[in-house]
């Protein structure tokens, strides 16, 4: 399995609901595109880690720019995180 960190600030989707997430920097999405191809809906299951929180999840394309890693609610209420800041995630493949 693959170990990775991912440093960004934290956006969110448009709209009332919008997903918060942290955007995979250009060359490691680069790296990890490739992957999505033979997988459907097109997701790479991961095991994140913030601060001393971990969970489950995918990362996931938006469209054809950078890959994301979504930040539950559960997430983001243990660690105190929120739109604008700078967080580190660790992530393992699972592939």
């Amino acid at each position: 399995m693959s170990t990775f960190n991912v440093s960004g600030e934290v956006k969110r989707f448009p709209g009332k609901y919008g997903w918060y997430y942290v955007e995979l920097d250009e060359d490691l999405s680069k790296d990890l595109r490739p992957l999505l191809k033979d997988r459907w809906p097109g997701l790479l299951n991961a095991s994140f880690t913030v601060h001393r929180t971990h969970w489950n999840s995918s990362i996931m394309p938006i469209k054809d720019g950078p890959l994301f890693i979504a930040l539950p609610v559960k997430v983001r209420k243990t660690e105190a995180i929120t739109e604008g800041q700078l967080v580190t995630i660790n992530f393992e493949l699972k592939i």
